[in-house]
């Protein structure tokens, strides 16, 4: 099984294989350096919230797409909130991440042990 880094990666590849570009032009259109992008596809190092914000930009996807979150559900308003989330969260610094990865945990601990 592929790391996420690499499921990433490749995403990023699809999307600008989708578009006919090289890796010299989707650095370019990011303001990244070569190198760095195809570090990103080959799943060598994982993007930056900002460097996701700026391929979201370039390509015109949600960042859920990177993640396989783009792919619709029956529920749109659900596809939503959970867009809005993550845009919400990837703008906050680490610890704040950190911190809400642990609220998080405990919620969805609770839920599970009252589910029947």
């Amino acid at each position: 099984m592929s790391t996420l880094r690499e499921r990433v990666g490749h995403a990023i590849r699809h999307q600008r294989k989708l578009r006919s570009w090289s890796q010299e032009e989707l650095a370019t259109l990011t303001g990244r350096s070569i190198e760095m992008i195809n570090r990103l596809e080959r799943g060598r190092i994982a993007p930056s919230f900002e460097t996701l914000e700026k391929l979201e930009e370039v390509f015109q996807v949600p960042v859920g797409e990177f993640f396989g979150l783009g792919a619709p559900t029956d529920d749109p308003q659900s596809d939503d909130a959970l867009m809005n989330l993550i845009r919400m969260v990837a703008k906050l610094d680490p610890d704040d991440i950190d911190w809400i990865n642990d609220l998080v945990a405990v919620a969805l601990s609770r839920k599970q042990r009252s589910s029947p």
